[in-house]
């Protein structure tokens, strides 16, 4: 069961493109490590114009997307976590890629744990995640600790 009141919700439009994903989390602390555990509920593509909500299977390069931006998190804290993904919606090929997926994990992860990042370094997170419709990297699986591109 999934509890809407943990969806975080991005919704962006910058220089007339359009950044959107929702994504729910349950992160508790973890005394050993970081653990993720995926538990997507989504039914994946149903018809034109209606919300994509990840499935078990498929989806691959959101899904990256999502553990891209976790490992970020991760890196940036001091504290252990157990994260539960409980959903990834969005809107393949016009308001959504893998790059705005995994920034809209990372700003769901810094909300639920209070994780403060520097304004400098929000700001280059922020500028990579907009360039992400450009050069085709809206297909590329992002690496917010590089701020670079894996194909």
């Amino acid at each position: 069961m999934i509890d809407e009141n943990l969806d975080y919700k991005l919704l962006k439009i910058k220089n007339g493109k359009p950044f959107f994903a929702i994504i729910n989390l349950e992160i508790i602390k973890n005394e050993e490590r970081n653990e993720i555990i995926e538990e997507y509920c989504g039914d994946g593509w149903q018809r034109q114009g209606d919300i994509e909500s990840v499935p078990m299977k498929g989806y691959e390069d959101w899904k990256k997307g999502v553990i891209n931006g976790l490992e970020f998190a991760f890196s940036k804290s001091n504290e252990k976590w157990k994260i539960k993904i409980k959903k990834v919606e969005g809107r393949i090929a016009t308001d959504t890629n893998p790059t705005i997926i995994g920034f809209a994990t990372i700003l769901a992860f810094c909300k639920q744990t209070n994780l403060k990042l520097d304004d400098t370094e929000m700001e280059k997170i922020e500028n990579f995640t907009f360039k992400s419709w450009e050069n085709r990297n809206d297909e590329k699986i992002p690496n917010f600790i590089n701020l670079e591109y894996e194909q």
